[in-house]
C-alpha cells in the first residue's frame, strides 16, 4: 500500500512539473516603413539653372519626412528616352551630362552637369524604401 502511494505521489508531482512548462515566444517590434515609389514627367523647360554648365531640378514630395530622411533610402532614376522599358539610376553619366542629386526632408534635387543646354525631356523615378534602424 505504501508503495501504491509512493507511486501515485511521484506520478502527482511528475505530471504538475510538465504541465507547468509553458513555451514563451520573443518577438520584436521592427520600425518599418512602407516603400514608396513616385514618377514625374520633367521637361526641359523646367531645369533650373545654377551655372553654365549646371541645372537643377527640385521634386517636392511631401511623403519623404523625418522618419525617410534619417531612417530610410531615397533612391533616383532618369528615363531620357521617354520609354517605359528603361530607366538609369544616378549618379550616371548620360547624353553629355553628369547626374546627380541629394535630397533633404520633403524635397530631392536632381543636378545635370554637362552642356550649356538644359537635359532633354525625361522621366525621373524617386523611390522611398524603408530601413530598419541599425545603430
Amino acid at each position: 500500500m505504501k508503495r501504491l502511494l509512493l507511486a501515485a505521489l511521484i506520478g502527482t508531482a511528475a505530471l504538475v512539473s510538465f504541465s507547468s512548462c509553458k513555451k514563451e515566444y520573443i518577438t520584436q517590434e521592427v520600425n518599418v516603413l512602407d516603400g514608396t515609389s513616385y514618377v514625374f514627367p520633367v521637361k526641359s523647360a523646367d531645369w533650373d539653372r545654377e551655372g553654365n554648365n549646371t541645372y537643377r531640378k527640385d521634386i517636392q514630395i511631401s511623403d519623404l519626412d523625418k522618419r525617410y530622411y534619417e531612417d530610410g533610402h531615397v533612391s533616383v532614376a532618369i528615363n531620357v528616352d521617354a520609354t517605359p522599358d528603361r530607366y538609369v539610376a544616378i549618379p550616371s553619366e548620360l547624353k553629355g551630362y553628369k547626374f546627380s542629386y541629394n535630397y533633404s526632408i520633403g524635397v530631392v534635387r536632381i543636378y545635370a552637369n554637362g552642356l550649356t543646354s538644359p537635359p532633354e525631356d525625361m522621366i525621373v523615378k524617386v523611390v522611398l524604401t524603408d530601413a530598419t534602424i541599425g545603430n
